[in-house]
């Protein structure tokens, strides 16, 4: 599915991954308790290795920097 409008932030908040009443990233945090934080530097782990495949490697670092902002929030939790 293509986005043409310059609106959707697909880095961010992109649509399909909010399709209910709860964000995925909110119910994947729920669901993992304590391992959301393994999740979420598996996933920056995941977007370093492969930006430079891609055709868009900007949006993976992107995407990278979107998951080590939310590590980084859950780790000065405490």
């Amino acid at each position: 599915m293509k986005y043409m409008s310059e609106d959707i932030d697909l880095i961010n908040e992109p649509p399909h991954y909010n399709q209910g009443d709860v964000e995925a990233i909110d119910y994947i945090k729920q669901q993992l308790g304590e391992g959301f934080k393994l999740y979420l530097e598996g996933a920056c782990l995941k977007y370093l290795h492969r930006w430079k495949y891609k055709n868009t490697p900007i949006d993976d670092l992107k995407k990278c920097q979107f998951y080590l902002d939310k590590l980084i929030a859950e780790a000065e939790k405490k």
